[in-house]
Order: structure tokens, then sequence, then C-alpha cells
């Protein structure tokens, strides 16, 4: 299994998160999908050396958009987006850490025709996996 694969795997399987998990999509969000709808991106990848064992971690920066109509409908998702995110098994992958670096708002742009922007909610996540 893919790092990817559990990434979203971990985001399906949170049953406070309300988006459906068609509307949960690595990398892309079909422009003419009903919202909200969730993105996320892997930044990098890397092994790390702060393991206990002989066996090394790896490590992936993530990158997730929660992208709703409006700013208020976004922020409604900060909670569950929160919860989430989080250790566990996904995929056979085990997420030893998980570490928020922070979390940002874009409002949306309001525009004629293919102008127009939706609001998104952006997190940044590290994950410590084996």
């Amino acid at each position: 299994m893919s790092i990817e694969s559990a990434v979203r795997t971990m985001l399906t399987g949170y049953g406070s998160l309300t988006v459906p998990d068609d509307r949960i999509t690595h990398g892309y969000r079909l422009q003419s999908s009903a919202l909200p709808a969730i993105t996320f991106e892997l930044d990098q990848t890397q092994y790390e050396s702060i393991a206990t064992n002989s066996d090394p971690l790896q490590s992936a920066t993530v990158e997730l958009r929660l992208i709703a109509n409006t700013s208020a409908e976004a922020l409604s998702y900060e909670t569950a987006i929160r919860g989430a995110i989080r250790t566990g098994t996904f995929n056979s992958i085990v997420f030893r850490a998980v570490v928020l670096q922070g979390r940002q708002l874009e409002s949306p742009v309001v525009a004629d025709g293919d102008e127009a922007q939706p609001a998104q909610l952006m997190f940044r996540f590290d994950v410590y996996y084996r």
C-alpha cells in the first residue's frame, strides 16, 4: 500500500467527517463536483533517524484542503478534520505520530464565471509512519 492511500483511508474512516467518500481525493478536485470536498497532496517523503530501534520511521508532509462554498461552512469542518488527522493503522501502514503544523483559511472570491473561487480551509501536517 502507498502512503497516499493510507492518508485517504485515515480521512474516509473518520465517522465525524461528513464529507462523502467520493469527494475526498488525492491531488485534484473535479470542478463540477459538489461541495464540500477535500483534496490532499504529499509534499515530500523521507526517512527519519528518530526511531527507537534499527527500523527508521518515514515521514511525509501533507497539505489538506477542505473546499466549501463559504468561509463559515469551511470553518464548520475544522473540528472534524482535526479529529480525522490522527495516529493509527491505515491500509497496513502504521502512523506513529501526526504533527499539525498549522492551518489557514482562504476566503471565497466572488466573481463572474470561472474567476469565482470557493473558500478553502488548509491544513499542513507531518505524518511519521512505518
